[in-house]
């Protein structure tokens, strides 16, 4: 059937298909991937840096290529056609990678092809064709697509952990292939680039000439201001928004990335970690709609202001958080202030430049964005393994694993007292750093000897005695050792 001839305006068609691809697109990309860090990681021996080097990957290609392909959706089928070859090269590359068994063939599959597979994703309908379909509704239309992206972290956490667990990481990857690739082309089938293309208007507005066929391009109903590329480049507006998007991206990119694996870390168990990130997803995706309608009222730039200020400071206070309260409530702060970033940043852009050459403008803006966005999980993973974040007892004897290896005896000390104790380390270069290495507790006199005490039969002397080695019995002391030591006084 026609779009025009649908019951409703198709225009909602395309932001139900953007809220669907977004929430594929952010939970194959960003939260089912962090689902396979630990498993994979563990199986195949790899650093955490190294898994996320086919993300650094993917993104990067994503940037890269960004300004060649964004005129491609701003023509009549392009859109269409890009969607549907990248679902097909998004369900046959998640399908193989249960073969994989070396970081290249990763590198490939997920970062190359994912990178193809990204091109006509739901994240670039929702940027650049909702924004085509509505003028005086777009805060609404973009805050309704773009809460797919809050779906993703709803859905994906729980279900391919759940999945992980059942099947193992490499079928869990073949499944996620199929499921998300063949949504992913029936989703496709439906895109259209914009409502003059089949006989309508922007926000449904009525066509004048009734006498018109449906298949035939629509006048616009009033003049536009829309800038070509090169007059939006010449703009200073371009280039401050431009700045801003990179820097956003690579606290909220690098950030939200490592949520998982730094959860697991601090002792949260996986169902902890993916309820957590759960009410992240809900409320982000709950909050989306406000957002758009709060811009319809108030400028955009000011709220846009005011949620990378809330975010960065979120940013620090997520490393204080070790137990489960307040975790949930910090990811229904972060879900409130994350979750307008991205409907800000298209309402920015097409307000600014028109929507007639939208895929070309909004594309100029993702190399950078993707450039920080890109090597932001990176830098964090190798930041976390150079520093040890994430472990809760890092300090540890030379020559045990003790301490390092025994998780239950943090645990039990339950007194409310923390001490953030920073110490001098040096590192290979030579260099002095303080570092924060540990956090101790103030203990009672009944932790302290539980601690302290390693006689025989004790939990800590049991522990202690799995790590020593033998190497001279306690009569040949007693012999070597036979002179008194007199103290002071005596």
């Amino acid at each position: 059937m026609s779009p025009s001839r649908w019951p409703f305006y198709y225009g909602w068609v395309i932001v139900g298909v953007a809220f669907l691809g977004s929430g594929i697109g952010s939970g194959v990309a960003l939260w089912g991937a962090s689902v396979f860090v630990l498993p994979m990681t563990e199986d195949l021996g790899w650093s955490r840096a190294t898994f996320f080097s086919a993300i650094t990957v993917r993104i990067a290609i994503t940037g890269i290529s960004s300004p060649f392909v964004g005129p491609l959706f701003d023509t009549k089928h392009g859109p269409r056609i890009a969607a549907m070859g990248g679902a097909v090269i998004l369900g046959v590359s998640l399908s193989l990678l249960q073969y994989i068994d070396s970081v290249w063939q990763f590198i490939l599959l997920f970062g190359v092809a994912g990178a193809f597979a990204d091109m006509g994703s739901g994240f670039m309908v929702s940027q650049v064709l909702v924004p085509k379909w509505f003028v005086r509704q777009r805060g609404r239309a973009l805050g309704i697509a773009i809460a797919g992206v809050g779906l993703g972290a709803t859905v994906f956490p729980g279900s391919v952990s759940a999945l992980v667990n059942a099947v193992g990481w490499r079928d869990a990857w073949m499944w996620l292939g199929i499921v998300t690739g063949v949504i992913s082309f029936l989703l496709a089938l439906l895109i259209r680039t914009r409502p003059e293309d089949v006989g309508l208007l922007p926000d449904g507005a009525p066509v004048v000439d009734t006498g018109r066929a449906a298949d035939h391009p629509a006048p616009p109903a009033r003049a536009e201001v829309s800038l070509t590329r090169s007059e939006a480049v010449r703009t200073p507006a371009f280039w401050l928004l431009a700045g801003s998007f990179a820097f956003a991206g690579f606290g909220i990119m690098g950030f939200q990335s490592n949520w998982l694996p730094y959860l697991l870390e601090q002792d949260f168990s996986a169902t902890q970690a993916s309820v957590g990130i759960l009410f992240y997803g809900v409320i982000s995706g709950v909050s989306r709609p406000f957002w758009g309608l709060l811009a319809e009222r108030v400028q955009p730039r000011y709220l846009m202001a005011g949620s990378t200020l809330v975010t960065a400071l979120s940013i620090a206070a997520f490393l204080q958080i070790h137990s489960m309260p307040p975790l949930v409530a910090y990811m229904s702060v972060a879900g409130v202030s994350m979750g307008g970033f991205l409907i800000l940043q298209s309402l920015l852009t097409a307000n600014y430049f028109g929507r007639a050459h939208l895929g070309s403008v909004s594309n100029m803006f993702r190399p950078a964005a993707m450039a920080t966005g890109a090597f932001s999980p990176l830098l964090i993973g190798v930041h976390c393994r150079r520093y040890r974040l994430g472990h809760r007892w890092p300090i540890r004897a030379r020559g045990t694993r003790a301490v390092r290896d025994q998780g239950w005896l943090a645990r039990r000390l339950g007194a409310s007292h923390i001490l953030r104790v920073r110490l001098a380390a040096k590192h290979p270069g030579g260099r002095a750093q303080s570092r924060l290495v540990g956090r101790l507790r103030l203990l009672s006199a009944e932790e302290s000897d539980l601690l302290t005490r390693v006689d025989p039969g004790t939990p800590w002397g049991e522990l202690m005695h799995q790590y020593w080695i033998p190497t001279v019995r306690s009569d040949e002391l007693r012999e070597a050792f036979k002179q008194t030591v007199e103290a002071p006084g005596r």
